[in-house]
């Protein structure tokens, strides 16, 4: 949407909002849910029975064609590649496990030249540009035209929404980044719908106690088959919702996208609204996608994208070390992601899935981004920070910010039958995860700043992501 068009949008009164919303909606599923949308999902769907053998086969077959064309078509690659020694015949030849020999593709090198992963012809004429939420202040721009915009949802439809028993062309509600209400709004409604594609898009900013009836309101009225969203803002709902004793309709499927899912968030989503959630885990990038399976294991469609956990020394981690993720993108033509370091940890599932799709790998301990790793002062890092928040009661949300090597603030919304004893506890356990020499303080806050994507991240590490390791004075 064009910046005059957000200023208008911002200052009209509902009912011309709403207008707005269908026209955008009109558009949005025109380009997204065509005839490319439904060949994709098929293809994705029929590859699920395929042997392990058949699909490396076909995995290494995208993998070539797309080092073909960033050779051929991409001057950033050509270089790359000469350099390691590659031409055009050795990558007829070139094999998953010949990945090793190319460098990584930093986040730092896409904010620097945005461009840089483009084929001549799409630097030329560039397709429409999205751009991620900018964790270390700056987005990187990704390109997607209509062709790569209705794969990436045709992916999801097959590995994602039918998984958990749905489909995208069913109605759903959103609970996403988009500013769908004005932020200034004290009065509902809270939420705008788009007849076009039966969704209600409900606003994550207005969430408070006050205002919960709104949003309850709405998803008793429109019925969704499923709800999208994220984590965060869908638990603090149901907590509200439990709190006030109010009852909602039950989807047939809630999924799960943005940030990670625990355990305690889970079980009080499903308990307040009466269904299964899904974990799915992907990037704006869309060079990568893990879903959740009935089983409720997370499988990466490599044939979507393929994945690489790798060590600080660039080796492979074996299965159930934690290690960087590094993705290499099949689906977009016009911006190559080859070797793309994600910024998130996790590791391969040492276990395989029940459900019978051996072919597709499974995560397990997938932490998200780098900047939640901390850093302690012994030199270690500490991983999934967080699981101290695990089956405390009284506590709304929590958050773990460290604000340097030694020193760290657990933030937390009080709920109503919130105990001040509960932040002995939380001291106690991070000390036990963390050791006696990290400085702790425990805040009480009522609520936890969302970032520009909307997301909120239980554990942030401002040390590492300013790029100091400095003690506190």
């Amino acid at each position: 949407m064009l910046g005059w068009m957000k200023k208008l949008y911002q200052v009209s009164p509902v009912w011309m909002q709403q207008l707005g919303i269908n026209a955008y909606g009109w558009y949005w599923k025109k380009r997204r849910l065509g005839q490319e949308f439904e060949t994709v999902w098929r293809a994705y769907a029929e590859r699920e029975s395929w042997s392990a053998d058949r699909l490396r086969e076909y995995v290494e077959a995208q993998l070539r064609q797309q080092l073909q064309r960033a050779f051929s078509q991409v001057p950033y690659y050509q270089r790359v590649f000469r350099q390691c020694g590659l031409d055009a015949a050795s990558l007829r030849n070139f094999t998953l496990e010949d990945l090793a020999r190319l460098p990584v593709l930093e986040k730092s090198e896409l904010r620097e030249t945005p461009t840089i992963c483009l084929t001549t012809s799409a630097a030329r004429k560039p397709p429409m540009q999205l751009y991620t939420s900018g964790s270390t202040g700056t987005p990187i721009t990704v390109f997607m035209d209509r062709e790569m915009h209705q794969h990436t949802l045709g992916v999801r439809e097959a590995r994602s929404f039918r998984w958990a028993g749905v489909s995208l062309r069913e109605s759903r509600a959103t609970f996403g980044a988009k500013p769908i209400v004005p932020l200034s709004a004290t009065q509902g409604p809270y939420w705008r719908y788009n007849v076009w594609e039966h969704q209600v898009y409900f606003s994550i900013y207005h969430i408070r106690a006050d205002r919960v009836e709104d949003y309850a309101a709405a998803l008793n009225r429109y019925q969704p088959t499923t709800i999208v969203g994220f984590p965060s803002a869908l638990g603090t709902l149901a907590h509200f919702f439990a709190e006030k004793g109010i009852a909602v309709y039950r989807p047939r499927a809630i999924i799960m996208t943005s940030e990670p899912l625990d355990m305690h968030t889970r079980e009080k989503i499903e308990q307040v609204f009466g269904c299964r959630c899904y974990q799915e885990y992907s990037s704006v990038e869309n060079c990568f996608l893990a879903t959740e399976c009935e089983r409720g294991q997370l499988h990466v469609s490599v044939d979507f994208g393929y994945l690489e956990i790798l060590r600080p020394d660039g080796s492979p981690c074996p299965r159930g070390e934690v290690g960087e993720i590094v993705a290499t993108g099949f689906a977009n033509k016009n911006q190559l992601f080859i070797r793309y370091r994600v910024g998130d940890y996790a590791a391969w599932s040492g276990t395989p899935c029940a459900c019978g799709r051996s072919a597709l790998p499974t995560l397990e301990g997938l932490i998200g981004r780098v900047e939640d790793v901390l850093l302690l002062p012994d030199g270690r890092s500490l991983f999934r920070a967080d699981t101290i928040f695990k089956q405390l009661p009284g506590i709304q949300m929590g958050q773990i910010v460290q604000t340097a090597l030694d020193t760290v603030e657990i933030k937390i919304v009080p709920a109503k039958e919130f105990d001040p004893s509960v932040e002995g506890e939380l001291r106690r356990r991070f000390q036990e995860l963390a050791g006696a020499g990290m400085k702790v303080a425990v805040t009480c806050v009522s609520e936890i700043s969302r970032e520009r994507s909307g997301k909120i991240r239980a554990v942030v590490n401002l040390v590492r992501r300013n790029g100091g390791l400095k003690r506190s004075e």
